[in-house]
């Protein structure tokens, strides 16, 4: 299932903040203000499969997760992962690692029992994630996903959506950019940034305080509000806040 193409523009800019150089002077949008908010609670992931070597071939299998994944195999958080694999027909297809019986997370594709299997109670999964026995009443949720012209792959994924509020910080000889977000308990990220709406995404060093240096390039949440500290030399760019998925 393929979500429309809309759906995945307004998610991402949900998260973005834009500042801009007019006369000499600095303003700053907030793109919530010009983009309708999606519907729902899902969130953006965009990812590379190049970066995946075992999405190369058919068959090939990814497991991501936002929280790390616990000794009982359920994540140590509120975001469950989600798995990524490679169809025969060499499509990609993102679905929920969560395994319905008891909230496991259910392991990759496995070529040698064709199935993902279940590490707590052994149900068994097919490569496009519907059952095939165990005590599971029925296959692993899909996720909407869409393969995008530059490669990469866009997926919606549930309860990852955020807010992100922002406010200029005026330290005399320069500004800086505050962006403020919920950070969610164990869960990473990092802020992006690109000068123009159609060039790529690019990492950029922020700091802790108004005034601090910019060296960090990944923050860590705690459960609790978190505010990071960016700098726009030329004043125009937009800023985005994402969540850093990890291979579990």
């Amino acid at each position: 299932m393929e979500a429309p193409r809309r759906s995945f523009v307004r998610t991402l800019l949900l998260s973005t903040a834009w500042m801009s150089g007019v006369s000499g002077m600095k303003r700053l949008h907030l793109s919530a203000e010009l983009i309708p908010s999606a519907e729902g609670n899902e969130g953006l992931l965009s990812i590379q499969p190049s970066d995946y070597p075992a999405l190369s071939q058919s068959g090939g299998s990814i497991r991501l997760g936002f929280n790390p994944i616990r000794s009982n195999h359920q994540p140590d958080g509120t975001l469950q992962p989600l798995l990524i694999n490679r169809l025969e027909d060499g499509t990609l297809k993102a679905m929920s690692a969560e395994c319905p019986h008891g909230s496991c997370a259910v392991r990759t594709y496995s070529t040698g029992s064709q199935s993902h299997v279940c590490p707590c109670h052994a149900s068994r999964f097919r490569l496009d994630g519907s059952r095939i026995s165990g005590p599971a009443p029925f296959g692993l949720e899909t996720y909407p996903s869409e393969e995008q012209p530059d490669g990469s792959l866009h997926v919606l994924v549930p309860r990852l959506r955020f807010t992100l509020s922002t406010q200029v910080v005026d330290l005399g000889q320069s500004q800086r950019l505050r962006l403020t977000f919920a950070a969610r308990r164990k869960v990473s990220y990092e802020v992006v940034r690109r000068r123009q709406i159609n060039e790529p995404w690019e990492r950029v060093a922020f700091a802790g305080s108004e005034q601090g240096a910019l060296s960090q390039t990944e923050l860590d949440g705690e459960g609790l509000l978190a505010s990071v500290y960016v700098e726009a030399p030329d004043h125009q760019g937009l800023f985005a806040v994402r969540i850093l998925p990890k291979e579990y």
